[in-house]
């Protein structure tokens, strides 16, 4: 776990210092103040839409980070052949894998957490008064973008294609929130027709299962949301460092 540690938190530093990241939360930052024009346009529904656009610009772009950082990092790294520095050490290569994950999760949560404290302002200008649904909302966002980075890193090792990865990735990320509607298509359908379907709803996250705005979401216990996203991005991060062990670089 040292070496985890230490590849995290070395990784969280390189991200945070990296163009894209800092261009994500000055552009967060550039869209959640004109949020407050949009707000201007709801005179009695104001501080409504500036929470529901606020919270939802803030998911969008950490889930871009995310992917960006998912299929590029690793990639990059063994195209410069820089992995090698790492690896010539008693690093192996699941160690490797897991530390530069949770590295590009902590920047993540730190990019986010900084829009939060962005947005939070806007609202408390505007008479809001903090309630815990945000903290949860907040929660639920990150642990979207945490199971679809797991998924995005698989595939980032799987294909070895940047752009196919983080294409199938935010497709991914998107049929996780009709998840509910599939099962139904499951239920409905025929077997052989059925068959492809089922087999997507056990490989895209459950992402409805997050969704304050789903009274199912909020009968779901708060140790369940852990339970799942730990459970579900530990698969893919297993079959990633199979998959992984096996290249040759």
């Amino acid at each position: 776990m040292k070496n985890v540690l230490l590849l995290a938190l070395t990784g969280w530093r390189e991200n945070l210092r990296s163009r894209f990241f800092l261009l994500s939360v000055a552009f967060a930052g550039v869209f959640l103040y004109m949020s407050l024009l949009l707000g201007v346009l709801a005179v009695e529904q104001e501080v409504r839409v500036l929470y529901d656009f606020g919270l939802g610009f803030i998911e969008l772009m950490g889930l871009a980070g995310a992917l960006y950082g998912a299929v590029t990092i690793i990639l990059h790294e063994m195209e410069t052949k820089t992995i090698y520095l790492i690896l010539t050490r008693p690093v192996s290569r699941g160690e490797y894998l897991l530390g530069r994950f949770l590295g590009l999760m902590l920047s993540v949560l730190a990019s986010m957490v900084l829009m939060a404290v962005f947005h939070l302002a806007i609202l408390a200008a505007k008479g809001w008064r903090w309630t815990d649904p945000y903290a949860l909302a907040f929660l639920g966002a990150y642990l979207k973008v945490f199971v679809t980075s797991a998924l995005a890193t698989f595939l980032a090792v799987f294909s070895s294609s940047a752009l196919t990865a983080g294409v199938l990735a935010a497709v991914g990320w998107t049929l996780g929130h009709f998840l509910p509607e599939i099962r139904f298509l499951v239920q409905r359908a025929s077997v052989l027709a059925a068959a492809p379907l089922a087999a997507l709803s056990w490989i895209v996250p459950d992402l409805q299962l997050y969704n304050l705005r789903d009274r199912a979401a909020l009968e779901a216990p708060l140790w369940w949301w852990f339970a799942y996203a730990a459970l579900y991005s530990a698969v893919w991060l297993v079959l990633g460092r199979s998959l992984f062990r096996r290249k040759e670089f």
